[in-house]
């Protein structure tokens, strides 16, 4: 490892490594079980598969607990250091959902594109050349892909596939910013999810067949069946949420669903259904972060529910301890 590259990490807060002896030291795991890991990395995972939201099967790669550490030593202590583009609102330190819907919420016009397989089209020499980009040698580098990858790609469920993902999609979100920024249109990324969105529909329509072009010029595919414009006449959904021209929210039909989750837990008396318990909890945590007036009123709805029926299951949902301060501050603004 040259001078230079050596002093690119040192200045970057990275841990300066050459072999698996400076590996093995900062990590405390043995040579062995380190070259063991990279080389038939493979191996060492289990693969099974969970229905996506169309139905279709999604291939789930799980690391052993080994691998697993040391990926997430990867990750916390190279990775995570590693800044993203400014349009990387997902899978970032410092970043949610709110920070990808919000810039969208003031145009007419919203084009969503989704990407095919994301983890799975960012091949190994990728990864390669983001290890080696930031200073480290060929050996290191190979040896962080070996760690990282599986067959060859990011495998979906490795703790570091959502940050090298992301840091791989760099060039894609600056080759895109670049072209729709100075043309007066929005861009953002969460993870596969790209969303344009503007003002004038036709500027926006006029730009597709180059957007396209660029994202397959990436080695990335995009899925028709999930590409989506929206003007006036249509629902400007975002990663999940509504938008209007003043704010965003999960939109009246899904919490309507939300409601009706809510009043099943009146209907039985066993203390037993703790799935549905959950799910409410998750959506009451999910309605707090990205939409507070709906929040409220799931919150009023259940209290008045508790009342009622006190001897059934809606007398175990716990509201976050800030109910009280959300409720006033929603109540002050409107």
């Amino acid at each position: 490892m040259s001078k230079s590259d050596k002093f690119k990490l040192s200045m970057a807060g990275l841990p300066v490594m050459e072999n698996l002896n400076d590996f093995s030291r900062l990590t405390h795991i043995s040579n062995y079980t380190l070259f063991q890991l990279s080389k038939y990395s493979d191996k060492y995972y289990k693969h099974y598969y969970i229905p996506k939201k169309s139905g279709k099967p999604r291939l789930i790669s799980q690391p052993c607990r080994k691998l697993k550490g040391i990926q997430s030593w990867i990750l916390n202590n190279i990775l995570d250091k590693l800044c993203v583009s400014n349009s990387c609102k997902g899978f970032s330190k410092g970043t949610s959902i709110i920070d990808n819907v919000d810039p969208h919420k003031h145009s007419s016009v919203v084009l969503t594109i989704d990407i095919k397989d994301f983890f799975p089209s960012i091949r190994r020499d990728k990864v390669y050349n983001i290890f080696k980009a930031i200073g480290y040698n060929k050996f290191m580098s190979t040896i962080f892909t070996n760690l990282c990858t599986c067959n060859g790609a990011l495998p979906q469920g490795g703790p570091c596939s959502p940050k090298l993902a992301n840091l791989s999609a760099w060039t894609l979100d600056v080759r895109i910013q670049g072209y729709v920024g100075r043309r007066g249109i929005t861009y953002t990324r969460y993870a596969d999810d790209l969303t344009f969105s503007t003002t004038n529909p036709q500027k926006l329509i006029k730009r597709i067949s180059t957007i396209t072009s660029i994202i397959e010029d990436e080695k990335l595919h995009i899925n028709p069946s999930k590409t989506r414009i929206a003007g006036s006449a249509r629902a400007r959904k975002v990663t999940g949420l509504i938008i209007t021209n003043e704010s965003f929210g999960i939109g009246r039909q899904v919490y309507l669903k939300v409601r009706a989750k809510i009043h099943h837990l009146t209907l039985n008396r066993e203390q037993k259904n703790f799935d549905l318990i959950n799910e409410v909890q998750g959506w009451l945590a999910y309605l707090k972060n990205v939409d507070k007036l709906r929040y409220k009123k799931a919150a009023d709805y259940i209290r008045s529910l508790k009342e009622k029926y006190p001897a059934t299951l809606i007398s175990q949902i716990i509201l976050p301890p800030l109910i009280l301060e959300v409720a006033t501050v929603i109540t002050a603004v409107e």
